[in-house]
């Protein structure tokens, strides 16, 4: 019952989020706005952001084979790349499962059971959100809105306040998670493979993984934002910081397909102290078609695989 309500609430946050930016976007926004960027420079400028996003499908894959090697299920990143690839876009189904079940399908498919898959998956999800959290708070911190609202003192203590949080996470994640595991996953949590989990420097190298994977957005953003206004002066790390913090708010949406509304509420909200309303909002529009385009070509890339592998397979 609770948990129905949750997702009817997320569904309610996700769907009023949606129709709030659309508004906005419409009174910021004219067409004579959207026209005047719609240039080669500008469309370049999304194109490199959309090549870097679709760098996490390689880099989490690669996370995703050292964690399955560490538990005894050896699986190569080129395999495991395909499968992430062609799943990525059934995120944008509503409801936030339809990834989730067919990189399931997928798995079982290729010999990973679904105890190792379940096991793995769930520890990527929680370090995702672990580094997601990091480089957010450290983007914040140290954007420059962040640096001029804090002393000296305070900017020395947050380092080694913020090394501390993740040994802490990595020194309880062992002992944590056959319980987490059970509270989620009842059907898997009693299972020999819940206190059989990744070493640490397994998941600490998958961590470094996923942090890449939020900082080498957060290049593409930058990079992008720099294309379409050469005439303003950009804060990396508070771009870099939006984006992480609104994926976090996505993931906690459930209903709202890859977090849509809801991420860029959060992203308009951080980066309006910093960027005229619709400098803001043209940065946060051409993202989303940027991350669209590239869950698209991981799609496509992760499709072309799978049918050389098919072939590869019958003429074997």
């Amino acid at each position: 019952m609770l948990k129905r309500i949750y997702r009817l609430l997320g569904l309610m946050i996700g769907l009023a989020a949606v129709i709030a930016f659309m508004g906005y976007t419409v009174k910021t926004l004219t067409i004579a706005d959207i026209s005047h960027y719609l240039t080669a420079p500008a469309l370049g400028g999304i194109l490199m952001a959309a090549l870097l996003y679709a760098t996490i499908i390689p880099v989490s894959a690669w996370a995703w084979k050292n964690m399955l090697a560490d538990i005894g299920c050896p699986h190569s990143w080129h395999e495991l790349s395909m499968i992430m690839g062609v799943t990525q876009m059934a995120k944008y189904l509503p409801g936030n499962v339809g990834q989730h079940i067919g990189r399931a399908a997928m798995s079982m498919t290729r010999g990973i059971a679904i105890q190792p898959f379940l096991l793995t998956v769930f520890s990527e999800t929680l370090l995702a959100l672990l580094a997601a959290l990091i480089i957010g708070m450290a983007g914040a911190f140290f954007s420059q809105t962040g640096l001029a609202s804090f002393t000296s003192a305070n900017q020395a203590i947050f380092i080694p306040v913020l090394v501390g949080v993740l040994i802490a996470a990595l020194l309880l994640y062992r002992p944590l998670m056959p319980r987490l595991l059970k509270r989620f996953a009842p059907a898997y949590g009693n299972s020999s493979l819940a206190g059989l989990l990744p070493h640490s420097n397994t998941l600490l190298k998958a961590l470094a993984a996923y942090c890449l994977n939020y900082v080498m957005i957060g290049i593409g953003i930058f990079l992008m934002a720099t294309v379409l206004l050469p005439a303003t002066k950009h804060d990396f790390m508070l771009l870099l910081a939006s984006f992480s913090l609104a994926w976090v708010a996505g993931f906690f949406t459930p209903g709202a397909p890859a977090g849509l509304g809801v991420r860029e509420v959060i992203m308009l909200g951080m980066l309006s102290a910093s960027y005229p309303g619709p400098s803001a909002l043209l940065i946060i529009v051409a993202f989303r078609l940027a991350t669209i385009l590239g869950d698209s070509l991981c799609f496509l890339a992760g499709y072309a695989m799978l049918i050389f592998s098919r072939r590869a397979a019958h003429s074997s």
